[in-house]
């Protein structure tokens, strides 16, 4: 019998249930599609901007876009001055107000964003004057106020502190950091020190010095005429004064030196994120780009890729596992990367390792190959019924100095590759000797094991290398122990006895989910259980009821009365405090470790229920209080480990509660928080009928 978050995670996916495709069939080729990449103009103002038209008049609509193409920048202990000043065109000009500037763009129905190297537009083609001039006093005349300033400064350092929690953004961030090294533009990593550094002439002096006309190239693509383009452009774009264009080098980041394992404590962790791969030399339309696109198609290119097919559809260690690769002026990189359970965590990255020899020392067979060519092929031919992909080969073009029929011969070239050729290219880019292992997860179930596999050292979520987070057991501590804290640090148990019945109002957010969701709990002594499950507009989701005997749960797919394990999984549910029954009614407690969960050290404990089902529960090592409930459970897509959070601990009639509890179950996660809670009101035993 699933628990309330199990349920909740049931409830979404009845309500956005897709059909599922069968994997393990790989999906005939098809022939190369005949390629029309239409027309496009381009020339130069004087002012040296250059401008790309691409004609399509399927729909009356137009996107353009101003790209500023400069060399990558070490922003050094103001790391995250860039992305600011790029969010700052977006907030207004010397002649429109933000606020304005909303107006105006939603009156006509556009949209208008702005990045670091970039502003777009895009609407319908009737107002593209207004597009256009909309754009060109965007990226102009930036009005810079303090005032946005501080705003977005404010939204970064939340967006920070929000990704404190995030082992992936903690992976990411790690993981380039040890492959570019700190002190390389693709390395660095923004912290609240760095932001907190920025100021607003950082931003300044950012625009001033990079966004010049005669470094920049703006793509206009849709229901348009060129030559009223190159008219608008000229007027809209003549008075942008030309600039010294600036050239920053960097050397080439050292590869690693063997494999170097960084380990990222985070002992909320119920799964491991992974991370690994190397910088590769591999230039934007190199004769290898095309070899390594298919080699990383055959690879982890998509649910038909070797790692997927090995470490999810064979090894059911995770939901997905891919590899991908970046081509670039400067230095790219290749990289795999999964979440996978906490006890296979070794044998996931064993499992990377053997795909990335396989595909290096075998070739491939013939139907994967052909397989990988279709994908491509399919998702190349896909991309042409799209106008921008026009005007993205001919910006490529020009940026990178490709030749002129790079793409019209890119399906020939990729069709003539062999076997040989992915063994070759695999060979060349993917490092197995000198490579990093990033991984983010719970040191203390997950880090030894990995010592075999590579050096491993530990760093903290900015990269900066830290101790081995190992701490002993307090000499004379017992799991009694604990729990006679955790019963004193709720009240004590004369305070506990004094609680009769609970009813509690909550909130659900689920990831992903487009609703929140509502939950009522009812309890009372010593097993009654009733929870009713509501969303907005759609009434009853589904209750749950146990009466001390008897259980039942409705729901989206009927009635079901509770039986054998379900139902004596609910009594246990029911159950008032059950930690203090543990010893009475046959559990076997353990106390393994004690380690640093979320900045905050913690007991852990292993629980056996009779029928020997073990899960572990930490608790605090300062307040007593529980702090977070694991379990491992066998399911259809392989064992899954799940994990309840609690905090925010308040104190109602003399008894401490979590008011914010979580869980996460695989990718899933779920934020429930208590909006009322109320003890001792009467509640009845017909209640629970």
């Amino acid at each position: 019998m699933k628990n309330i978050f199990s349920l909740l995670f049931a409830v979404i996916f009845a309500l956005g249930a897709a059909a599922q495709l069968d994997r393990s069939i790989r999906p005939e080729a098809g022939p190369a599609p005949k390629l029309d990449f239409g027309k496009y103009k381009m020339y130069e103002m004087k002012n040296g901007l250059k401008v790309i038209v691409v004609e399509n008049h399927k729909l009356p609509r137009v996107s353009m876009s101003l790209i500023i193409d400069r060399d990558p920048i070490l922003e050094g202990d103001k790391a995250g001055y860039v992305s600011i000043a790029g969010e700052m065109l977006r907030q207004g000009t010397t002649n429109r107000t933000k606020d304005t500037l909303d107006e105006q763009v939603d009156f006509i129905g556009a949209n208008l964003n702005t990045g670091s190297t970039s502003v777009s537009a895009s609407g319908l083609s009737k107002y593209t004057d207004n597009l256009m001039e909309m754009l060109a006093d965007v990226a102009m005349n930036p009005a810079f106020t303090e005032e946005e300033f501080e705003k977005l400064k404010k939204q970064t350092l939340s967006g920070i502190e929000s990704n404190k929690d995030d082992a992936d953004a903690i992976g990411a961030n790690v993981f380039n950091a040890m492959v570019y090294g700190k002190d390389h533009p693709y390395g660095e990593i923004m912290t609240e020190a760095t932001v907190n550094n920025i100021t607003l002439e950082d931003c300044k002096a950012y625009y001033k010095k990079y966004w010049i006309p005669n470094n920049a190239i703006i793509a206009i693509v849709g229901d348009v005429k060129p030559g009223a383009i190159k008219k608008m452009v000229k007027n809209y774009f003549s008075a942008w004064e030309m600039g010294e264009v600036v050239h920053n080098e960097f050397s080439m980041p050292a590869p690693a030196d063997g494999r170097q394992i960084s380990f990222v404590p985070r002992e909320s962790s119920v799964q491991s994120v992974l991370n690994i791969g190397n910088t590769i030399e591999l230039q934007p339309g190199s004769p290898d780009e095309v070899k390594m696109r298919l080699t990383n198609q055959i690879l982890g290119g998509g649910s038909m890729g070797r790692l997927f097919q090995n470490i999810r559809e064979d090894k059911a260690y995770t939901y997905g596992a891919y590899s991908d690769y970046d081509s670039d002026k400067l230095v790219g990189e290749f990289s795999a990367s999964a979440s996978v359970r906490n006890e296979v965590t070794d044998s996931a990255v064993v499992e990377f390792f053997n795909e990335f020899e396989a595909i290096r020392n075998t070739p491939v067979s013939a139907d994967e190959l052909a397989g990988a060519k279709a994908s491509i092929i399919g998702a190349f031919g896909r991309s042409l019924e799209s106008p921008s992909t026009i005007a993205r080969f001919a910006l490529n073009i020009e940026r990178y100095n490709l030749p002129e029929d790079y793409y019209k011969t890119y399906l020939t070239k990729l069709e003539a590759l062999t076997a040989e050729d992915v063994m070759a290219t695999a060979k060349k880019y993917i490092n197995v000797e000198n490579t990093h292992i990033v991984v983010v997860g719970s040191a203390a179930e997950v880090a030894t094991p990995l010592k075999s596999l590579g050096t491993l050292k530990y760093y903290d979520n900015e990269a900066n290398e830290i101790d081995e987070p190992t701490m002993p057991v307090p000499e004379g501590l017992t799991a009694d122990s604990v729990i006679n804290m955790y019963v004193t640090a709720l009240g004590g148990a004369a305070n506990l006895d004094k609680v009769k019945d609970i009813n509690m109002k909550m909130d659900a957010e689920i990831s992903g989910a487009p609703m929140t969701l509502s939950a009522v709990i009812v309890r009372k002594k010593p097993n009654k259980y009733k929870m009713e499950m509501t969303a907005a507009g759609m009434g009853v989701l589904m209750s749950q009821v146990y009466d001390g005997k008897k259980g039942f749960v409705d729901g989206m797919q009927g009635h079901q009365d509770l039986e054998g394990e379900e139902l004596e999984e609910m009594e246990r549910q029911s159950r008032f405090n059950p930690e203090r029954n543990y010893k009475a009614q046959g559990y076997t407690l353990n106390l393994t470790s004690l380690v640093m969960l979320n900045g905050e050290k913690a007991y852990v404990m292993e629980v056996t229920d009779p029928k020997g089902a073990k899960h572990k529960e930490y608790y605090s090592a300062v307040s007593g209080l529980k702090l977070k409930s694991e379990r491992t459970e066998d399911t259809p897509q392989g064992p899954m480990t799940s994990a309840q959070t609690f905090g925010d601990y308040r104190e109602v009639n003399g008894v401490k509660y979590p008011y914010a509890m979580g869980i996460e179950t695989g990718p899933q996660k779920v934020k429930m928080t208590v909006k009322e809670l109320k003890v001792n009101t009467g509640v009845k035993d017909s209640d629970f009928k």
